[in-house]
């Protein structure tokens, strides 16, 4: 798919389609003699930044700098950065020009932080050489070929802390392979500890026994006591979990990944809730390190207050914890979460006036969840789409001349759809506002590219820009003939934005596939209740996905009686995994079940999202279809019919 020509090209696309051609070919020196020929300043721009984002080392160091010396807005500017650290890496560049080049900007890569050292040894800084290799050390994960360069030229210089360091920091993220190299370079007692580690992530060998052999040295350190916690809460003794997970320290260096202890915390608190010990559980969930990464921050505050909230009876305390949540947040889904949960807590002191002025924070986000909620909690019945305002001429003149568009026009003619989602990213993110993003939206529009669309519209939510209209886009489903009843189609759409952000080329690990994410297997089961032929290769056809998509949707919906709660988690994990979580937290379509509540026990932190964020989509999309002229999602959520 390609966008309507640039009116800025002048040059031959297929001499443009040529040279890009010789760079996935790993040819990027004819390509760029071919650039050095082309008169159109976009093309020029194009070849060159993706020379050196794909062939950066055939490039090489001068003539990368000498390039971003002629284009010195070229996009994507981080990730052309760490190339160039790669390069001054892998160069063995001199001193004073590793020195020069980090003078006025740190390093990003674990490369870039080896060249430094390096000059700083070389320049007699021995400290500061030291603090960066130790640090590349720990933090990077470092590829095989420059793990052995570093203990070739500077293992002398690394201590037994520092390999324990990488262990534990490979190990959390289940790197075992590398992992257990750096425990083998730390002594005998961290490779038995790095042994059971990799046993629990692999599902491989008796992690109890190989626990048992640990020694008593390295009994009460953090990632002992994280294993011990995890494989009793595996065997199901949340409580022995629990005492675990008390015993470890709160200093988020001495834990090396607090986000992992943070999400075994969570599993543990909602394993002893499921119990019926809420208590346990509040302790559990409040008493953990602050997680780093701002998500699971928000994830944090909110678990802790929502158990104070709902299981504990103290609004108080929820209230203290909900307040954490929006804290230098900007993510719809985050700050209307948090607003709306301090609004619950201020009803829930009595406060209603306070609970109001909450709820309308929150309202202020009006495509998310937790904001509809709040708009329906104040009587509000309109969900606010806003579109990008009109682009002065100066705005669009600056727009057309930013290297960064016209190469995304290019990319898209040249149908590069990858890269130039890619790029799309990047310049959502730093375009400087709402009506410069708007017409990259409708750039992306023009090409039918509703994906695109999509992520340039999320950013700007993302960034407080409301541009609702780009992020919700009515394009990107194809016409397709029913094979059952069919579903709203602001239901389809509300799947495929959550499944595939509209990428009909999507492919999960599973084998889902398409738009809606079809596995064959469901597939091969509709065709079979239909009486429908199906090759299952052809669920990589667009209209064919939707089609078995919609009648899969269709099926869940009849099945739970037009129940939307029931419908989207079982879309996502399984109408047996549904059966199990009605029979643990009651039936959402009873009166007597909070259905908000009911989809805050779903197990699964990917269901629970995704749940919410279908239900949201359906809101929004029923309003631009204008299926329905007011937001319904309280009754959406009890599992009202159309």
């Amino acid at each position: 798919m390609a966008l309507a020509a640039s009116p800025s090209f002048s040059g031959s696309l297929s001499a443009l389609k040529t040279a890009t051609d010789l760079i996935d070919k790993g040819q990027s020196a004819q390509a760029l003699a071919m650039a050095d020929q082309m008169r159109d300043p976009g093309a020029q721009a194009l070849v060159r930044w993706l020379a050196l984002r794909v062939t950066a080392r055939d490039v090489g160091f001068d003539r990368a700098v000498a390039i971003l010396q002629a284009h010195p807005t070229l996009p994507t500017p981080i990730v052309l950065r760490r190339r160039l650290e790669y390069l001054l890496y892998v160069e063995n560049k001199d001193p004073q020009t590793i020195l020069a080049f980090f003078a006025e900007q740190a390093p990003y890569s674990g490369e870039g932080k080896i060249a430094l050292a390096r000059a700083l040894f070389a320049a007699g800084d021995q400290k500061a050489g030291a603090a960066w290799l130790r640090n590349a050390w720990q933090e990077d994960a470092l590829n095989t070929d420059t793990e052995a360069t570093v203990m070739v030229e500077f293992g002398g210089l690394l201590t037994r802390t520092d390999h324990k360091y990488r262990a534990d920091k490979l190990l959390y993220a289940e790197d075992s392979e590398r992992g257990l190299r750096a425990a083998q370079r730390a002594g005998d007692d961290v490779v038995k500890l790095a042994r059971a580690r990799i046993a629990l992530s692999t599902g491989k060998g008796d992690v109890g026994k190989l626990l048992a052999a640990v020694p008593a040295s390295l009994r009460s350190d953090p990632a002992y006591i994280y294993t011990l916690a995890k494989m009793q809460r595996r065997k199901g003794d949340h409580a022995a979990a629990a005492r675990t997970l008390a015993s470890a320290p709160k200093d988020p260096g001495l834990l090396v990944d607090p986000d992992e202890w943070w999400i075994e915390r969570r599993l543990v608190a909602r394993g002893l809730l499921d119990k019926g010990d809420a208590r346990t559980a509040y302790k559990v969930a409040r008493d953990a390190t602050v997680p780093e990464d701002e998500h699971m921050r928000a994830d944090h505050h909110f678990t802790a207050g929502w158990l104070a909230l709902r299981y504990l009876n103290d609004p108080r305390a929820a209230l203290a914890h909900f307040a954490k949540i929006p804290e230098n947040q900007t993510h719809p889904a985050t700050v209307s979460r948090g607003h709306y949960w301090q609004g619950r807590a201020y009803e829930a002191l009595g406060s209603t006036a306070n609970a109001r002025s909450q709820y309308a924070t929150a309202a202020q986000y009006g495509t998310a969840y937790y904001g509809q909620l709040a708009a329906a909690r104040l009587g509000n019945s309109r969900v606010k789409i806003q579109t990008a305002p009109t682009a002065t001429a100066a705005q669009r003149n600056a727009f057309n001349r930013d290297e960064g568009v016209m190469i995304f026009k290019l990319l898209e003619k040249l149908d590069k759809s990858n890269l130039s989602i890619a790029l799309g990213y990047d310049l959502a993110e730093r375009l400087p506002d709402a009506a410069r993003l708007g017409l990259l939206a409708e750039l992306a529009k023009q090409q039918g590219d509703a994906r695109a669309m999509t992520m340039i519209g999320k950013i700007a939510l993302n960034r407080g820009i409301p541009l609702e209209a780009e992020a919700y886009p009515t394009i990107g489903i194809p016409r397709y003939q029913p094979i059952t009843e069919d579903v709203d189609r602001s239901l389809v759409y509300a799947i495929a934005r959550q499944e595939s952000m509209f990428n009909p080329s999507a492919l999960s690990r599973a084998g889902a596939t398409g738009l809606m994410q079809v596995m064959p297997a469901t597939g091969r089961t509709i065709a079979r209740r239909t009486g429908t032929k199906l090759d299952p290769r052809r669920l990589a056809v667009p209209a064919v996905n939707v089609q078995f998509g919609a009648a899969e949707l269709r099926s869940l919906l009849d099945n739970y009686q037009n129940n939307y709660v029931l419908t989207f988690a079982a879309y996502n994990a399984g109408r047996g995994n549904v059966a199990k979580w009605i029979a643990a937290y009651g039936d959402p379509r009873d009166p007597a079940i909070d259905p908000i509540d009911w989809v805050e026990r779903i197990p699964f932190s990917e269901t629970r999202n995704y749940v919410q964020r279908v239900m949201e989509n359906a809101q929004v999309y029923k309003s631009r279809f204008g299926s329905r002229d007011s937001l319904q999602i309280e009754a959406d959520l009890r599992g009202s019919r159309f």
